[in-house]
């Protein structure tokens, strides 16, 4: 009867513990992580002036018309995109995503989107993450203020 009761003891005591490491266990557990509440994504200032150059580079002229002073660009695709001297007034963060991916609102009237994408396709693997950031302070500033 001793030998039964031992093994009785045994199996208690290995219970608890099974118990007990599940209780630590789950106590030192990590919490899932969780977006803090008022969080909302903005983008950070830019440089105007880099991002005037990121433009000229990528030949975003070609397909978009844009007056900046100073400079005589030539547009290839004749209303390929929308004119972008109005464009100063929308929030960076929507003209950053509509040059990181395709998009399915166009925010100048008159240009539609075919096939739940705009015409302009992604240019998220063409540039740094500097080069949007600035590209887009450039489109924000304006271009009639007189980019350099």
């Amino acid at each position: 009867m001793n030998q039964r009761l031992a093994i009785v003891l045994e199996i208690c005591v290995l219970g608890i513990s099974i118990a007990v490491s599940s209780l630590i266990w789950a106590a030192a557990a990590p919490t899932p992580p969780k977006v803090p509440s008022g969080w909302k994504f903005s983008l950070p200032d830019g440089d105007a002036t880099a991002g005037k150059t990121v433009f000229l580079n990528m030949k975003c002229y070609s397909c978009h018309a844009i007056e900046i002073p100073g400079e005589k660009l030539t547009m290839r695709s004749k209303g390929a995109g929308p004119e972008l001297n109005g464009y100063s007034v929308l929030p960076k963060e929507y003209l950053a995503e509509s040059i990181m991916k395709a998009h399915t609102v166009v925010a100048a009237p008159g240009y539609t989107v075919k096939e739940g994408r705009a015409a302009m396709g992604e240019y998220n693997h063409l540039l740094a993450v500097q080069e949007l950031v600035d590209l887009v302070a450039f489109l924000k500033q304006g271009t009639k203020s007189g980019a350099k």
